[in-house]
């Protein structure tokens, strides 16, 4: 009798951790916290009794056993995708691999994604969610990115702006009283998300604000983190507003008054170079009318 397979979730996330030799950016890719990559990781090597990763350094890496499993494993659920991408492609679909950062996935891309569906039925869409740059081994039809680093030579097409602004909830606004913004930020808490460090200081360049007085922080790791600190009220939080455009139209987070947006990136749309790659001309039509439809100044 053959042995019971180990937990898919665990896997994965031994498979993505040891991609990038980090749990964070593992955690950002499979759009969950560290400490539930760091669990499932725990749980695996329970499962097969043996330690998978070297955690005594600031950078975790993998002890021999770890590697020679992930050589292994590594390209299991790419090999998982393509077989079920096959049998869809064999019915007469077509399978569109789309390679995407996590947050703008979760925050855009996804609640735009019923009106695909129902404008493109016959088209499938496969979505991978990955932080960092692009990895040309895996199979991917199109990507889309922010950084420049993460193109991987691939020539980009503009797709939309970045704009970011600080936001807050209501209940710390309406307690911030009648203090005169964008000043009054150095006498409120702030919050800082480590994987976008760029964004306060750009601002506060633009804005004319010392970044060095907002000293009263809580630090997060991701962007979706700083969104639900800041609709509990824990802070303000500078955050693209391309991702909350539902909280901020249900009124769980309000724009600081007299604080400006600015442009804190531009995301681009790369095209695989992989010949055997879907063409889907209508997604990418309709992706770039979705853009061209964003609220005046957000995008």
């Amino acid at each position: 009798m053959s042995s019971p397979l180990p937990p898919l979730n665990a896997l994965r996330a031994f498979v993505a951790a040891a991609r990038h030799s980090n749990f964070r950016l593992a955690a950002e890719e499979l759009c969950v916290t560290p400490g539930a990559v760091s669990r499932q990781i725990k749980l695996l090597e329970e499962r097969i009794g043996h330690t998978l990763f070297d955690r005594s350094q600031r950078q975790v890496r993998l002890t021999p056993v770890g590697a020679r499993y992930f050589a292994r494993v590594a390209d299991l659920f790419e090999r998982l995708a393509t077989a079920t991408d096959a049998l869809a492609e064999e019915g007469g679909r077509r399978v569109l691999h789309l390679d995407c950062i996590p947050t703008f996935a979760m925050h855009w891309l996804l609640p735009r994604l019923p009106d695909f569906k129902a404008r493109c039925p016959d088209l499938e869409l496969s979505l991978f969610t990955a932080p960092d740059r692009i990895d040309q081994s895996r199979r991917f039809d199109c990507a889309i990115r922010r950084d420049p680093d993460h193109f991987a030579g691939l020539t980009p097409h503009p797709l939309m702006a970045e704009r970011s602004a600080p936001v807050c909830s209501p209940r710390l606004l309406a307690e911030a009283g009648a203090r005169g913004f964008p000043a009054g930020l150095a006498s409120l808490p702030i919050i800082a998300i480590r994987s976008r460090p760029d964004l306060w200081p750009c601002w506060c360049a633009a804005n004319g604000v010392g970044v060095d007085g907002l000293s009263n922080r809580l630090e997060v790791d991701h962007t979706y983190f700083a969104i639900q600190a800041a609709e509990d009220g824990l802070g303000v939080a500078l955050v693209p507003l391309l991702f909350i455009e539902r909280s901020l139209a249900n009124g769980r987070l309000v724009v600081l008054p007299d604080c400006p947006a600015v442009v804190s990136g531009r995301y681009v749309l790369l095209e695989s170079r992989q010949p055997d790659r879907t063409e889907a001309p209508e997604f990418l039509d309709w992706l770039r009318a979705q853009t061209d439809n964003a609220p005046a100044g957000w995008a």
